[in-house]
C-alpha cells in the first residue's frame, strides 16, 4: 500500500509569521496611542481584535514551522487529513463521490483555497444536524461535502493534488 504524505509549506508559514510579527510588534508599540476606549470604542475594539488575530497567526505559524508530521496522508484506501489544532479525520476512498475546488477571493487575491470532498454517504451524526438539512435543501453536493482539505499550507499545488485525488478515486472504483 503506497502512502503519500504532504507536509506544511515552510515558506508560506514563515511569511505568515513575518507578517503577524510586524503587526503585533506595531500594536505593542503604538497601542497606547491608537487604543482609547473613552474616545472611540469601536475603533479600539477592532484594533484589539486585530491584535488577537495576528497573535494567533504567530502561534499557528510557529506550529506549522516546527511540525514534523504530515498535514495530509493519501493511501490507496483512505485519505487522512491531519489538522494542526484538532484531531485527524479519516475518509475512506470508496465513500468518496467527487471533489470540487472552492477558492475565496478578496479584491482579486486568493485568500483561501480548499478542496471539498463530496461523500456518497455522510456520517449519521452529520446528517442529523440542522446545518446538513439546510444545505441539503440548497444543494446536495454541498450538503454531502462533510470534509475539506485546506491547501493553503500544503507543499503541493492545488490542481496537482486534485488530479492525484481523482486518480485515487478512479483506481478504487
Amino acid at each position: 500500500m503506497k502512502e503519500e504524505n504532504f507536509y506544511s509549506n515552510k515558506l508560506t508559514s514563515f511569511l505568515l509569521l513575518l507578517i503577524s510579527l510586524i503587526f503585533v510588534i506595531s500594536g505593542i508599540f503604538l497601542g497606547d496611542k491608537l487604543i482609547d476606549f473613552e474616545e472611540n470604542i469601536f475603533k479600539s475594539v477592532i484594533l484589539v481584535l486585530g491584535f488577537l488575530l495576528f497573535s494567533f497567526g504567530i502561534i499557528l505559524s510557529i506550529l506549522l514551522l516546527t511540525r514534523k508530521k504530515p498535514l495530509l496522508t493519501i493511501t490507496n484506501s483512505q485519505i487522512i487529513v491531519h489538522n494542526v489544532l484538532t484531531s485527524s479525520k479519516t475518509i475512506q476512498i470508496d465513500n468518496i463521490k467527487s471533489f470540487f475546488i472552492v477558492n475565496n477571493y478578496h479584491r482579486g487575491i486568493k485568500t483561501n483555497r480548499q478542496i471539498f470532498i463530496e461523500l456518497k454517504k455522510p456520517t449519521e451524526r452529520y446528517t442529523k444536524t440542522w446545518y446538513y438539512k439546510f444545505l441539503n435543501k440548497i444543494s446536495k453536493p454541498i450538503a454531502n461535502s462533510q470534509y475539506s482539505i485546506q491547501t493553503d499550507f500544503l507543499n503541493i499545488k492545488q490542481q496537482k493534488l486534485l488530479e492525484l485525488l481523482n486518480k485515487k478515486v478512479k483506481n478504487a472504483v
